[in-house]
């Protein structure tokens, strides 16, 4: 062991309080980011009173690291004053945090080295598992409290930022989809007809507007060597496509042509629709997406905003089929036979003017989002690097 390096063991114990009032609330799960995310677990049947309750500043880590992509299921409570999980799981704290602060052994824990020096310390014949005496066994580097506390308000200051960015896009969004309710939905600056619509516009389908392309690729057979990849775990994550390499991408892929629209057709009831960005070219994205493109190009942003309007959703949801609630799909076809009340189109890039703006710094604040990102893990390297 370094010199100045200590085993994880002498800092922390394991906490195993049971949920014997049976409560069903607040489950969660940990996801391989390393966050804490609501169970998605199947609870049918399930004994509530056998969960584990883990409290805010408490940990919990699954011990199984065989089946979660050579990563590590570990996370800190942080957003939860009180929540429960399951008893595979193992709830440990940090016994006193005056010598060890949460959030820097969290950093420690968020290190790719970490997730391979957890596989490396598992064993077990059916599954792989790092048990507690591993994990007591870890060694890191322990500084003075006030470095600790340095480290971790470095770290702080980036992820704040990208909080703070995530919170104007949600604004954004919400202020460009009122305004697109506002002129479409409730018509509100319009003269309406003896039917109760606008003068002059028309009923149409999204087929008489849009078109779907399903031009595939094999993306290892592409002369790239790296790809921008829209896919479902990526919009999950951040609304933002990932940088893979071609080579590590095993199944054919839509192209996506500049300034697609695409629409998630797996369990419409969960939106996934992404404006995608202009300035990722080489471009694809996973077939769980409908990919559509405006007729019109400059109307692009009006179909964005009808994408993401309660009744289109309300509309896909209607039409998915599937043998399991968890596996639902929308055909493409489908999709284009959504009836809406057209406006002209003077009356469209009237309004894209105004919601243009919002939704191209909703991009800007999106970019500014992945460049943090990708510096908090060079941040953390330097900052445990200086705590040696």
């Amino acid at each position: 062991m370094k010199s100045n390096y200590k085993q994880l063991g002498q800092f922390i114990r394991q906490v195993d309080i049971r949920n014997s009032e049976g409560k069903e609330e607040n489950l969660l799960g940990v996801s391989v980011q390393k966050k804490f995310i609501p169970s998605i677990a199947n609870t049918v049947g399930t004994d509530f009173k056998k969960y584990k309750v883990v409290k805010k500043g408490q940990f919990t880590y699954i011990p199984d690291t065989s089946r979660r992509g050579d990563k590590i299921g570990i996370a800190l409570l942080e957003d939860y004053e009180e929540g429960l999980v399951s008893n595979v799981y193992t709830v440990f704290e940090i016994i006193d945090e005056k010598q060890l602060i949460p959030e820097y052994l969290m950093l420690w824990f968020s290190r790719p080295e970490f997730d391979r020096y957890a596989r490396f310390k598992s064993h077990g014949s059916v599954r792989e598992v790092m048990d507690w005496d591993e994990m007591c066994k870890v060694e890191l580097p322990v500084p003075p409290y006030e470095k600790q506390k340095e480290i971790v308000d470095g770290y702080k200051a980036i992820t704040e930022r990208i909080a703070l960015k995530k919170r104007i896009n949600d604004n954004l969004e919400a202020t460009a989809q009122a305004l697109y309710t506002s002129w479409f939905i409730d018509f509100e600056p319009f003269e309406l007809d003896d039917d109760g619509f606008p003068l002059g516009w028309k009923k149409h389908t999204l087929n008489d507007k849009l078109t779907t392309s399903t031009q595939s690729v094999n993306p290892q057979k592409m002369s790239a060597e790296f790809v921008w990849h829209y896919s479902i775990p990526a919009f999950d994550a951040e609304k933002l496509p990932v940088n893979d390499e071609t080579q590590t991408i095993l199944s054919n892929k839509y192209i996506v042509p500049n300034d697609a629209l695409l629409v998630s057709k797996l369990n419409p009831d969960t939106k996934r629709i992404w404006r995608t960005l202009s300035c990722f070219e080489n471009a694809i994205c996973s077939t769980e997406f409908i990919v559509f493109s405006s007729k019109q190009p400059s109307h692009r942003d009006f179909y964005y905003l009808l994408f993401n309007s309660k009744e289109f959703v309300d509309f896909l949801v209607s039409n998915a089929t599937g043998s399991t609630n968890s596996r639902m799909r929308v055909k493409p076809a489908s999709s284009l036979d959504y009836e809406f009340i057209c406006p002209d189109d003077k009356t469209i890039d009237s309004f894209c003017s105004k919601v243009k703006p919002l939704l191209d710094e909703i991009e800007s604040n999106y970019l500014e989002i992945r460049n943090l990102n990708e510096l908090l893990p060079l941040a953390v390297a330097k900052m445990m690097s200086s705590s040696r």
